[in-house]
């Protein structure tokens, strides 16, 4: 998964080539296209369009189903959720389809 949340101060068209060149070494490498992980906001701003044959694993918390120009594979709703014998806030996901779709994500 590639975690893309901020520029750092580089172009779009910087951001893009970059993300190109570590997205085919992860599919090559795993033989599966990496998901790319990130909020709403960012993705339409720098994103759309670039990466739509990718997973997109998006992390939206005031909603109730995010709504963005494409579909999502994952959201993450939370990020202070609780769980029974786990100290802290974890993650709380949803995955958007079957079973049969989760496991064609999975590396081989």
């Amino acid at each position: 998964m590639l975690d893309v949340e901020e520029t750092n101060g580089v172009s779009k068209t910087e951001l893009i080539a970059a993300m190109k060149v570590w997205l085919d070494a992860a599919e090559q490498a795993y033989g599966v296209k990496p998901i790319i992980y990130t909020g709403p906001h960012f993705y339409e701003t720098w994103l759309e369009v670039h990466f739509d044959d990718y997973p997109l694993w998006i992390a939206h918390y005031d909603t109730h189903r995010p709504r963005i120009g494409r579909q999502w594979h994952f959201w993450q709703h939370s990020e202070s959720g609780s769980v029974d014998g786990i100290r802290g806030k974890v993650d709380f996901n949803v995955f958007n389809g079957d079973s049969a779709a989760f496991k064609r994500l999975l590396i081989r």
